[in-house]
This record gives C-alpha cells, sequence and structure tokens, in this order.
C-alpha cells in the first residue's frame, strides 16, 4: 500500500510539474514597428496606400515535436476601420526582410463587422524553434492616423493549442504608437 501512495504521489508530482514547464516551453513575442516600405509617390496610389511593416509575431517553442499554424487573428482596439489591407510574410532568421512573393504566407482578410484581421495561411506553416513572421499594412492616408491611434491584439482561438496559453497569461499587443496602452478592456 505504501508502494502504491509513493507511486500516485510520484505521478502526481510528475504532471505538476510538466504543466509547469509547458508554460515555459512556449512562446510568442509581439514587436510593434514603423517602417516604410519602398512605396513612393503615384506606386504607392496604384497600390492603394503605403505598404508598412508594422510588427513582428515571433513564435519560440523548445519542443521536438511538430507543431503547425494556419492561422492568425488580430482584433482591432481603436477608431473603426472599415477595410483594411494586410499581408503576412515569413522572415528569414539569417536574411534582411523582403516584401517578396517568395516570402509571401498570406494576404489577409478584413472583417468589418467584429474588426478583427484574419491572416489565414494559404498552406499550414510548420514553426521551428523560431519561427517570425511580419505584419505588413498597406495603408491609404486616410487611416493612418486611426492607425497610429489603437492597437492590434492577438487572438488565442486560432493558435496552435500549446500557444494558447501564451495568450490566456497576457495580451498580446502589436501597437502602431509610441503611447502606454492604458485600457486594454475596449
Amino acid at each position: 500500500m505504501k508502494h502504491f501512495v509513493h507511486t500516485i504521489a510520484l505521478l502526481i508530482t510528475s504532471c505538476l510539474f510538466t504543466s509547469l514547464c509547458a508554460t515555459n516551453t512556449f512562446d510568442i513575442i509581439l514587436k510593434s514597428k514603423w517602417q516604410e516600405l519602398g512605396c513612393q509617390g503615384s506606386k504607392c496610389a496604384d497600390f492603394g496606400g503605403k505598404w508598412i511593416l508594422i510588427g513582428s509575431i515571433t513564435f519560440k517553442k523548445r519542443f521536438k515535436e511538430p507543431i503547425a499554424i494556419d492561422e492568425i487573428n488580430l482584433r482591432w482596439h481603436g477608431e473603426k476601420i472599415d477595410n483594411l489591407i494586410a499581408s503576412l510574410y515569413r522572415k528569414t532568421l539569417s536574411k534582411e526582410f523582403l516584401a517578396i512573393e517568395d516570402n509571401l504566407v498570406c494576404d489577409g482578410m478584413w472583417n468589418p463587422k467584429t474588426q478583427t484581421l484574419i491572416l489565414d495561411f494559404d498552406e499550414e506553416e510548420k514553426l521551428a524553434p523560431t519561427t517570425v513572421f511580419y505584419l505588413v499594412l498597406t495603408i491609404p492616408e486616410s487611416i493612418e492616423q486611426i492607425l497610429k491611434k489603437g492597437h492590434f491584439c492577438l487572438e488565442n482561438n486560432c493558435l496552435p493549442h500549446p500557444f494558447k496559453q501564451c495568450v490566456q497569461q497576457e495580451k498580446l499587443i502589436l501597437a502602431v504608437n509610441d503611447k502606454p496602452i492604458k485600457d486594454l478592456s475596449r
């Protein structure tokens, strides 16, 4: 009987340790940035506005089993936007980022009702130990100031299961301004 109790105690302890370690095994890092990408004058008008790299989304895993992702959703918090054009690119870690077709993961779809940017991948992406995506928006002058006053929150409903805990523990925000975010409940 003592042996049985010790075995159960050991099993419970190992389960608790595993769940504590699991939260340190997966990370998502959002880094905001506002960088114009090579669109000048009338060329911008042809594309619908300036191309702006607004930030990166980095997935880190310290886990050997393969994990894939096929969608990222970002909910807008700020003044209402009727339409938003976005593209998601894969960043090769050893190379400078280029917004070219070879690096394109998908174009985004804007849901004006829910104010959500839906990035539904063209193909499922297998996540490496560190995988970086860059979000590029095509911004007409009419919404540039609106974007600089708000932020995007990463939604956890589309993430692979192990990464969902990262979003549940804290809000992951991609803000295109330098002001601190005061009210995340909006």
